[in-house]
């Protein structure tokens, strides 16, 4: 059977699919193609073969695992044979972009207008029967939601009131502390004024779930990490090339990107987040005029805050033996490795002073939390603000001193230009800075190529380029 990928109205590509088989017949309109779908970090339509596993691969990304919870049972509710047949009874359309297939006997009978979930109303039915265990579904129960391609394992769902699309996501095991984390994760980047997707607390049936906006619109697409560092070699076969990721994201002009990216990293080492991988990060473009807006604010933090983990179980562990991703394996290594020293004069930690007790008030009616583990969280947030805080002190200083080198260089150098006969004396004075201070800043100026000296210590001079 053959289909045509769209963006909206606009025809994108043409496919045959044949017993889990695709491929790419034509392509259309190869700008508007889903990154995704790029080849070496732009959009060609010069290799149909190469692009065959990679749509295969972007619509397999937009399918509910067959492994969440209850989600079997919806299927055999429905009866419908799996996850791809049911992303097919809404078209693989979504919330994060505008891209969506539609049979190519079809093509002039469905239109964007009358079938996007943006604007449009869709039956919750699905989507509440996959946040909790109660038999609801049947035959003839509507399979026209959004909810048909939410990846991912975490129970989740989409709901639309006073015409906002909003996302609800469940917890996991006896505390459901993923919805928690979130909201924290909320307050922190509040305080600290770094982009973030409000989430807000719900319990519904002793169950603990978190809620957000959607933070994408009919007018924006939201492209994960690993779209855009297609293509590039992995370390170890695991581990995103930092140095690689920023020169792609250069490359394609995605603004301050390398800034937003280090200050994700760095709520990540607060909340000790060990599941920041590749999906976790995104950046947003405008649909229209395909020009990147940035990177997207930050999200998905659940897996966070030493989840599952007994309270005695949290003051054993350090940040040497917190996981981390995408580019390291630990949050020690990658607080250290990562270059967050370029945005330490950015972020004000002393923000977060008085947290704690905000936290202390947030926990305090949920019964789900032993006391113990209240207590538990609360102080290894203390602990993990002082720990960045010292980490971001130790850049701050060293900033600092590079500065003064910088300064003395700067005042050693002009005073050799305006005389560069001048004794070590003259310029001491000339400077106000000591000899040895004055004998090393030489030494700087030498190795930079800026000075060098003619004659004898005694009666040579400098010259100055």
């Amino acid at each position: 059977m053959e289909y045509i990928l769209n963006k909206k109205n606009i025809p994108i590509l043409r496919y045959s699919e044949n017993k889990g088989y695709i491929e790419v017949l034509q392509v259309y309109n190869k700008e508007h193609l889903p990154v995704a779908l790029f080849l070496n970090g732009k959009p060609s339509s010069d290799n149909l073969y190469a692009l065959n596993e990679k749509m295969e691969l972007f619509l397999d990304n937009r399918l509910i695992p067959s492994t969440r919870l209850h989600f079997k049972e919806a299927l055999e509710e429905l009866e419908i044979p799996s996850n791809y047949e049911l992303a097919k009874k809404s078209w693989f359309l979504s919330l994060s972009d505008q891209y969506w297939i539609c049979p190519v006997e079809l093509k002039d009978k469905l239109f964007w207008e009358d079938i996007n979930f943006f604007t449009n109303d869709y039956d919750p039915a699905i989507g509440l029967r996959l946040t909790s265990n109660s038999k609801s579904l049947n035959r003839n129960s509507s399979s026209y939601s959004p909810d048909n391609v939410t990846n991912g394992e975490l129970s989740k769902r989409w709901f639309k009131k006073d015409g906002i699309n909003y996302l609800e996501k469940a917890g996991t095991g006896t505390e459901q502390q993923e919805p928690l984390n979130e909201v924290l994760a909320s307050e922190i980047c509040r305080r600290l004024n770094i982009a973030y997707v409000p989430y807000y607390l719900t319990i519904r049936d002793d169950k603990y779930f978190c809620y957000c906006p959607d933070m994408i619109d009919e007018s924006t697409e939201l492209v994960p990490m690993d779209a855009v560092y297609q293509d590039l070699r992995l370390i170890d076969g695991k581990f995103y090339d930092y140095e690689e990721l920023i020169k792609r994201c250069n490359e394609v002009k995605i603004p301050n990107a390398e800034a937003d990216l280090l200050k994700i990293i760095l709520v990540d080492y607060i909340m000790a987040n060990i599941d920041r991988h590749s999906y976790n990060i995104s950046f947003i473009r405008d649909s229209n005029t395909l020009q990147w807006k940035g990177i997207a604010p930050v999200y998905d933090t659940g897996k966070s805050m030493f989840l599952n983990l007994l309270d005695f179980e949290m003051n054993m562990i350090s940040s040497g033996q917190i996981g981390a991703k995408p580019f390291y394996g630990t949050q020690s290594e990658q607080i250290s490795r990562l270059p967050v020293s370029k945005i330490a004069s950015a972020i004000n930690l002393e923000n977060l002073d008085g947290i704690d007790d905000w936290y202390t008030d947030f926990l305090k009616p949920l019964k789900r939390l032993s006391e113990e583990k209240k207590t538990a969280l609360v102080k290894k947030l203390r602990e993990r603000i002082e720990e960045t805080k010292s980490i971001l002190a130790s850049y701050k200083t060293e900033a600092a001193g590079s500065k003064e080198k910088q300064s003395n260089a700067d005042l050693v150098y002009s005073a050799l230009k305006r005389n560069p006969k001048q004794t070590k004396e003259e310029v001491s004075k000339a400077t106000g800075l000591s000899r040895a201070t004055i004998t090393r800043t030489y030494s700087e100026l030498e190795k930079q190529g800026k000075i060098c000296r003619v004659g004898s210590n005694k009666t040579g001079y400098w010259e100055v380029f």
